[in-house]
């Protein structure tokens, strides 16, 4: 996934590096890139988890409102040709303690199920980093989940400690450790 990012942000750069002088080449690439890039960051919308379904919860719920705002005025959340997670916030859990509430986002061009992965969130505190999640295993599976659409995205939370939920409170962008790693999905024919 992030290979994927890296090879289209160097795309880009590479694509604004050719010499327009010689030849029309580089201005079409750039344009070609443009559009492709606008198709695949148009807005993602929000897909009720299956096990919610099955309990008669609906996109008219206020969780799954408020989420398709989020999404609506976020067009750029997920990664473009891929599966991403985007961490959204902190929440309290009715059973006590804290979970952190991510989204789970398929800008694949083809329905994915079974997603399972190892996941990362941490500070770089300069002496080393310090872990909200340190490898934390993610599984959405299919009986959960359901089988995410293209051009959807799915809530889910990850447990969180009190040391954990402290260090989130000085994440900032610039000192910001995400990882995610072994992840592993079924494309749905």
């Amino acid at each position: 996934m992030k290979r994927t990012a890296m090879f289209l942000t160097l795309g880009v750069l590479l694509a604004g590096c050719g010499d327009q002088a010689d030849s029309n080449e580089p201005e079409v690439k750039e344009e070609q890139e443009a559009v492709t890039q606008e198709k695949e960051m148009e807005p993602v919308e929000i897909q009720v988890l299956k096990a919610d379904e099955e309990n008669g919860v609906t996109l008219e719920n206020e969780m799954y409102q408020q989420l398709s705002a989020f999404l609506e005025s976020n067009p750029e959340v997920g990664v473009p040709g891929d599966f991403g997670v985007h961490p959204l916030t902190l929440a309290n859990q009715t059973e006590g303690g804290q979970a952190m509430f991510f989204l789970g986002v398929n800008r694949l061009e083809q329905p994915i199920k079974n997603i399972a992965l190892d996941y990362t969130l941490g500070v770089d505190t300069g002496d080393g980093v310090e872990y909200v999640l340190e490898k934390e295993r993610v599984e959405l599976l299919e009986p959960f989940a359901g089988t995410i659409q293209p051009g959807h995205a799915i809530p889910f939370t990850v447990p969180v400690t009190p040391e954990g939920a402290e260090i989130l409170q000085s994440i900032t962008e610039e000192n910001k450790v995400v990882k995610l790693e072994n992840a592993d999905f079924e494309l749905e024919n």
